[in-house]
């Protein structure tokens, strides 16, 4: 019982990839990454699933082809360009494991 309230109670991080026509690093690690840091307490998932309550957009170039066909659902989210963001991106999903009221 325990174990399915603390996964109803993860915060729901949608994944957009862009379509990895020209990536400059390796997009899937840094999720990859991020994950094993956070140690399991985001639920990451695809962007399309039900309730997800916030998005991050894994763009491979400056290009951001993953913000392509985004709803304007007022749903907060974080584009990521390159490996350089990846700090920031941290910050971001440390902060709303924090808050828990976005």
């Amino acid at each position: 019982m325990r174990a399915l309230h603390k996964l109803k109670s993860k915060k729901k991080v949608g994944l957009k990839y862009c379509g990895g026509c020209n990536p400059s690093y390796e997009r899937v690690e840094i999720v990859q990454r991020a994950q094993s840091q956070l140690k399991d307490r985001l639920l990451f998932l695809r962007h399309d699933e039900p309730d997800i309550e916030v998005v991050v957009l894994i763009n491979g170039c400056c290009r951001t082809c993953a913000s392509q066909d985004m709803n304007p659902t007022g749903i907060p989210h974080f584009s990521v360009r390159g490996e350089n963001d990846f700090k920031n991106l941290m910050d971001w999903l440390t902060s709303l494991n924090e808050k828990r009221d976005c």
